[in-house]
């Protein structure tokens, strides 16, 4: 056992399936230090309370079994984390469990090594939003660019606001997290020499000297830290390394933008936990428009807030038989922007060069650039007042 260990209350619901807790309980070598286990919930979370527990762990058979003491705890002890280890397979019930205060859940059957990361990735919410509220982060805005759908322009989108944010004179990283297929360096002419894979297996301390030689930079200022070039190299960008790259690129540049995969991944919702603002995209189709509500619902669940999420339909005036009350209907709301279709956006594709630099009087750069000064104000820094 280390000095460092998380501390760990276990709650057990009394019909809880008894294969699924052995195989899931966390020992001596997962880095936590299990300080009680009850199978009385109400009673958990007084053991918590007394042995100081940074998370309380309840492995509940059901989500309306757990959702008092999620309630009760988030009222009682608020810098406590919460973690749900429940059966699968997962129902829409999860989001009740979100909403009730839950900062992770585990599907079960999981390997111990997997409900550790959750009570690990719980501590760490718990940490970020304590600090948030006391005003003690320092570190600069990220943005991170989501679209759950395949094919609806996260890297046109992500690649451009960045370069309008180099425009407005912001020092700007763009991080591609679309780990297995991730196409940001080809997008903007940078050549993948090395990637954010070769940064997290690298020899020594990752700081900001060491992120700085690992990036590449665009024609137009963009510095990029380009996804790995094999998919098989995925695995190695973990959950923990990810945290640190990201909080060292907040703290070297003035703003960071990170482009995702079409999923709600480790690495995307990683990247989500340290945003200050969201770009939500969608298209004019109905499987892209449900896709973008359900990432807004997914949004909402994870306590992102909504105005801190700039909405964006892509191909906006595609002839598909959709109309903008058809968006409105679904989305529950107007998008904050939309960029229309053009064939100059798949020209800069294959110039490899943002369409707001090749292109600037072309409609759809006029509207990215929008998008890019919307963020450029959202994310300025305040200036000291005189006197």
């Amino acid at each position: 056992m280390s000095g460092a260990d998380t501390r760990v209350s276990i709650a057990a619901h009394r019909s809880f399936p008894g294969d699924l807790l052995d195989g899931a309980m966390p020992n001596g070598d997962s880095g936590l230090l299990v300080t009680s286990g009850m199978s009385d919930f109400a009673g958990a979370l007084m053991a918590a309370e007394r042995d100081h527990s940074e998370v309380l762990l309840a492995f509940t058979p059901s989500v309306p079994d757990v959702l008092e003491l999620l309630v009760q705890s988030r009222k009682t002890r608020p810098e406590m984390g919460l973690v749900v280890a429940i059966p699968g397979p997962a129902n829409g019930s999860l989001g009740e469990a979100l909403m009730a205060g839950a900062h992770e859940i585990v599907i079960l059957p999981a390997e111990r090594a997997v409900v550790a990361s959750a009570v690990q990735k719980a501590v760490a919410r718990v940490s970020t939003a304590a600090q948030a509220e006391a005003g003690v982060d320092t570190r600069s805005p990220l943005v991170v660019v989501l679209g759950p759908k395949g094919g609806v322009g996260k890297t046109t989108v992500a690649t451009n606001l960045a370069t309008t944010l180099v425009a407005r004179g912001r020092r700007t990283l763009i991080v591609d997290l679309d780990l297995q297929f991730g196409d940001v360096g080809l997008v903007l002419g940078v050549h993948p020499e090395r990637t954010i894979y070769d940064l997290v297996t690298a020899q020594g301390r990752l700081d900001g000297e060491r992120l700085a030689g690992f990036v590449g930079h665009s024609a137009d200022g963009v510095d990029v830290l380009p996804a790995p070039a094999r998919p098989d190299q995925a695995e190695a960008v973990t959950a923990d390394k990810l945290a640190e790259v990201l909080d060292i690129a907040m703290a070297q540049y003035d703003v960071v933008v990170v482009d995702t995969p079409p999923a709600f991944t480790t690495a995307t919702i990683t990247a989500i936990d340290r945003a200050q603002h969201a770009v939500m995209i969608g298209t004019l189709d109905l499987p892209g428009l449900k896709n973008m509500k359900v990432g807004l619902e997914t949004l909402g669940l994870m306590g992102f807030d909504r105005d801190r999420v700039v909405t964006v339909l892509n191909r906006a005036d595609s002839k598909v038989g959709l109309i903008p009350q058809d968006v409105k209907k679904v989305l529950a709301a107007t998008p904050d922007v939309s960029i229309p279709s053009n064939r100059s956006v798949p020209r800069s594709l294959n110039a490899a060069r943002p369409i707001v630099a090749c292109e600037p009087k072309s409609a759809p750069a006029k509207a990215l650039r929008a998008l890019g000064e919307r963020l450029a104000d959202a994310t300025a820094k305040p200036q000291p007042k005189d006197g």
